[in-house]
């Protein structure tokens, strides 16, 4: 049986605008995505005659039939009129409910790996499948960092930016649809940051992005919880650069030129977390700045 390894990565998003609440209830936006190389690990083995589809994960939170790795397979077989199954084998690296695209990045890999086989389809007819599993996951099968627009649908490629990433992660992650309910609710009005940042992104600079990196659900996340706020907080009295909440959370992320940099933001961090009551259990990861979101391996 034909076996395929993958890994993928988590994202962040360098800014988010809410732009249009849609009659269906979605938003439509704007926001400038890029990988992360904080990856997750994946395997897919392909059972040409069962078409039982038998998912593992690492972590018993996310062990379901129902877990979009297993919808990722069923939504290609459906596409391509593969009569088999398969197992699926995930390792979960990437904090979940945190913002960071972790579960889409994982559909995305799936994707991948099936369609590697001797039955493929083309990018052109595997895009519509991905944005059908869900909003994020188009942006992980592309080979840059994306801006994204739409409902997540469009999709234009940008240049990858050089730097490293560190994550602060508290122990709660947030539920996606309360978040965007207390935009709504809040009636809060969009920064319209994306096009600032696009007109210096080709400069290249972390020090130039930076400054100008911004989150609309931020404010709608510090309507729900305090934790954005301190986190961002402690990501700002470490040194780091441009702290923000990704996507909707829980995760927060600043910027830095170099590892070095980084590791240092971490460990002012770490010491700090270690007496702060409301962080209890909160987690950090230093990463840098990737150019894909998925990877097959050999």
């Amino acid at each position: 049986m034909a076996i395929f390894r993958a890994r993928s990565s988590a994202k962040i998003n360098l800014s988010l605008d809410i732009l249009e609440r849609l009659p269906n209830g979605y938003h439509t936006l704007s926001s400038l995505v890029h990988p992360v190389g904080l990856w997750d690990e994946l395997e897919l083995e392909f059972h040409d005659t069962n078409p039982q589809i038998v998912f593992h994960c690492d972590n018993e939170q996310l062990q379901s039939d129902d877990n979009l790795c297993v919808r990722a397979f069923k939504a290609w077989r459906d596409a391509t009129g593969f009569e088999g199954g398969a197992s699926i084998r995930l390792k979960k690296n990437i904090p979940f409910g945190a913002g960071l695209g972790g579960g889409s990045g994982n559909a995305a890999a799936v994707l991948q790996m099936a369609n590697a086989g001797a039955l493929h389809i083309s990018e052109d007819e595997l895009l519509p499948i991905a944005a059908k599993l869900g909003a994020d996951v188009p942006l992980f099968l592309q080979p840059t960092p994306v801006l994204m627009e739409g409902i997540g649908e469009q999709l234009t490629l940008v240049n990858p930016l050089e730097g490293w990433v560190v994550l602060l992660k508290p122990h709660e992650g947030f539920a996606t649809p309360a978040i965007y309910r207390a935009w709504d609710e809040g009636q809060l009005q969009s920064h319209n940051g994306t096009q600032a940042l696009l007109k210096v992104w080709e400069q290249g600079e972390v020090a130039t992005v930076a400054p100008l990196l911004t989150n609309d659900l931020e404010r709608a996340a510090k309507l729900v919880s305090p934790l954005p706020g301190r986190c961002i907080e402690l990501l700002d009295e470490a040194g780091g650069l441009g702290a923000r909440l990704s996507g909707s959370g829980s995760a927060c992320f600043a910027l830095c030129s170099s590892v070095v940099e980084a590791r240092e933001v971490q460990s002012k961090i770490e010491l700090e977390l270690a007496k702060d009551v409301l962080l209890e259990g909160a987690t950090t990861f230093v990463a840098p700045l990737v150019a894909r979101g998925v990877e097959l391996l050999p």
